[in-house]
């Protein structure tokens, strides 16, 4: 795994499907069990990511992903302008992405596992907010 992780195309790939497994959780395949862990995965990349330029790139892959899982339905009415407007949305979660790694690189203490814990959540629905806003 970690041969298949030193090649950029094999990070961003994971990435991507890292960030669609969120869209399980939603009504329409309604695996809600899967949203207590469905963000473990692209948790894991942005931490393990060797510097944060690369984590918020991971971020962006990631939420150009979900996008992705989240918007399939938009596929016969956009074609192939659905990547740039998933890719575009994307980089809401850029700066998610830097975050976690900042948070939880290396041996988070007690502080910084408890700072994790309130923003991370709170960094992820700062994106959902600024998506959903209509003016």
């Amino acid at each position: 795994m970690r041969v298949a992780l030193e090649s950029r195309w094999a990070w961003g790939a994971l990435a991507v499907v890292a960030g669609a497994v969120p869209a399980l959780a939603f009504p329409a395949p309604a695996l809600w069990w899967l949203a207590y862990a469905a963000l473990v995965p692209w948790m894991l990349l942005a931490r393990a990511a060797p510097t944060g330029r690369r984590a918020a790139f991971t971020g962006w892959l990631g939420g150009t992903g979900f996008m992705l899982a989240v918007h399939h339905w938009l596929l016969p009415s956009l074609h192939v302008f659905i990547l740039v407007l998933a890719a575009l949305l994307g980089l809401l979660w850029a700066p998610w992405g830097w975050l976690v790694r900042r948070l939880l690189e290396g041996r988070p203490g007690p502080g910084r596992l408890a700072a994790a814990v309130l923003l991370l959540p709170s960094a992820w629905l700062m994106v959902e907010l600024v998506r959903s806003w209509q003016g």
